[in-house]
């Protein structure tokens, strides 16, 4: 593939806070009706980091899931309705409390893993590889994989 005309084809919108972001997610189904653009794939970066910043305590949590279910349904929508692949980030937190196994968990809570088809959980590997560790999916079992990021592509850890 030509690196110039992928990156021609990429459009780039950032988010200043979760109203935003919402609504850039509403927008996205408008530019394929009006601008006639044949969008395949869809990237939140970072889906929760907004709704973190803007609702801080335990008393704003409810507000703040109810906010974020929308916007998950919004993004679903636009998978569903339009066959696209919607792919998120998010955040993890540390949890003191655990003694074996990764002391992380997904911020977003059951919000954010009910909604999602697929949960893939990266991390560091050894010797600078990564981890990609299937969470939850429908149709396949629960495993990972180790790669390298390289300048030519992923590579596989042997």
């Amino acid at each position: 593939m030509d690196p110039d005309k992928v990156l021609a084809n990429i459009k780039v919108a950032k988010a200043y806070n979760s109203d935003h972001q919402m609504l850039l997610a509403e927008k996205v189904e408008d530019l394929m009706k009006n601008q006639n653009l044949n969008v395949k794939v869809v990237i939140v970066d970072s889906l929760t980091a907004h709704f973190r910043a803007e609702f801080i305590g335990r008393g704003t949590l409810a507000e703040r899931q109810q906010k974020l279910n929308k916007h998950m349904h919004i993004l679903l929508k636009l998978a569903d309705t339009h066959n696209i692949c919607v792919y998120v980030t998010n955040q993890v937190m540390a949890k003191p409390d655990v003694f074996f196994g990764d002391p992380t968990q997904a911020i977003g809570g059951h919000i954010v893993a009910h909604a999602s088809t697929f949960r893939i959980y990266l991390r560091k590997g050894k010797k600078g590889s990564r981890v990609a560790k299937l969470i939850d999916s429908p149709n396949l079992a629960d495993g990972e994989c180790a790669f390298f990021v390289e300048e030519s592509g992923l590579k596989e850890v042997k």
